[in-house]
This record gives structure tokens, sequence and C-alpha cells, in this order.
């Protein structure tokens, strides 16, 4: 009986912290659809790494948010479109969208993982196409 119950939690836990991740995800893409760097930074942890165009670097959350703030501010999105999704076994969860603003289209690269109970953006990428 117990065997049962613990499996039941593991399924309901699983379900749930995968219907709020992919709640995040959603947040995350209407973030970067309208280009709301606070909204999308609130999914940043302590460091997030952030490439654009070739250059890629680590940054601290206020610098993150400098970096993209500047970003959005020369390039102001028209549409966003997510292409693919996908997860990895350690719970690790991607998607790749394209991202067509003022200045040129992009494809999108966002890299997500459960830390302490949240989801959070490990790694974000703008490549022009």
């Amino acid at each position: 009986m117990r065997a049962i119950t613990k499996s039941i939690l593991t399924i309901l836990l699983s379900l749930f912290l995968g219907k709020a991740s992919a709640q995040n995800f959603d947040n995350i893409a209407d973030a970067i659809r309208t280009g709301s760097v606070s909204t999308l930074s609130s999914s940043f942890g302590a460091n997030v790494e952030i490439g654009i165009k070739d250059a890629q670097n680590s940054y601290s959350k206020p610098q993150a948010e400098a970096v993209l703030k500047d970003f959005f501010g020369s390039h102001s999105p028209k549409s966003f479109s997510i292409v693919h999704k996908g997860n990895s076994p350690d719970g690790a969860q991607y998607f790749i969208g394209t991202l067509s603003t003022s200045a040129g289209t992009y494809r999108t690269y966002v890299y997500a993982k459960q830390e302490m109970g949240n989801f959070v953006i490990k790694e974000i990428k703008f490549e022009a196409q």
C-alpha cells in the first residue's frame, strides 16, 4: 500500500511540476514576444549565460537585465514563435524559437532548470539568421 501511495504522489508531483514549468515557458515566450525584460529577468537565477549574435558571456542578474534592455531597445520584437521544445533526463527544459525584430530575425534558444523549487533560466541565445 505504501508503494502505491508513494507512486501516486510521485506522479502527481511530476504532473504539477510539468504544468508549472510549461506555464513558466509560456510566460518566458510571451516576455520575448513583447520584449519585456522585467518579466524575462524574473526567471533568471543569480547568473545567466547570454549569447547575442556571436558574443556570449555569463552575467549576474542585474547585468543580464541591462544586456537584454539594450538588445530589445535596438531590436524591437515584431513576433515570436516556438519551433521546438524538449527536456533532458535531469529535468532541464529548453525551447528553440524564431524572433522577428525591427533589426532582423533571430533563432532564439532558452535553457532552464528547476533550482530549489523555482524554474530558472540558465541560458538564452539570440543568433542572427
